[in-house]
């Protein structure tokens, strides 16, 4: 398959993760930088450090299972292989846990980049379901209806994929 086919979707996620991991690297090298000058305390310095943490976990997360996503449609991968446990997001304890990076104890900036990374890490998670969904379903099994007897508006890619290989 040619890899300048990668769904939009794929390509747009891409972009987004590698510009978040950028901006977070310039603000981890400045937080660095400060700790060298000895503007932060020792208590201040190891909430930052844990928070960067988190962040660099997220991100990480995220893009390995991007470029996992990104060989499976290339063909490096079969969608199986791609869909296994190794190339699964991980680290969900971490990763999930938003209620101390909204600490208002912490730097603005930090405090930013952690919520982009959390939405951005719980959309992965949810695209990743979506797509272990779809791989689990049996060939030709029909499409679920509610039981309240309305229609069932499935989800759509942004291509006219097969949903078993909409990579």
């Amino acid at each position: 398959m040619d890899s300048s086919l990668t769904p939009t979707y794929f390509t747009a996620l891409h972009d987004e993760a590698f510009s978040l991991l950028v901006e977070s690297r310039d603000y981890i090298a400045k937080v660095r930088a400060q700790r060298e000058q000895r503007s932060l305390d020792q208590s201040g310095y190891l909430d930052v450090t844990l928070e960067t943490m988190r962040l660099t976990t997220r991100l990480t997360q995220v893009m390995a299972w991007i470029l996992a996503q990104r060989a499976v449609h290339s063909e490096e991968l079969t969608p199986e292989e791609g869909a296994s446990r190794a190339y699964q997001l991980s680290g969900q304890a971490v990763c999930l846990d938003n209620v101390s990076g909204q600490a208002g104890h912490l730097p603005e900036e930090l405090r930013e980049l952690l919520q982009r990374s959390y939405q951005l890490y719980q959309r992965v998670s949810r695209l990743e379901s979506q797509i272990n969904g779809r791989m689990s379903a049996p060939e030709g099994t029909p499409e679920r209806q509610p039981s309240d007897g309305t229609p069932y508006l499935r989800p759509v890619t942004t291509s006219d994929q097969n949903p078993r290989t909409a990579y």
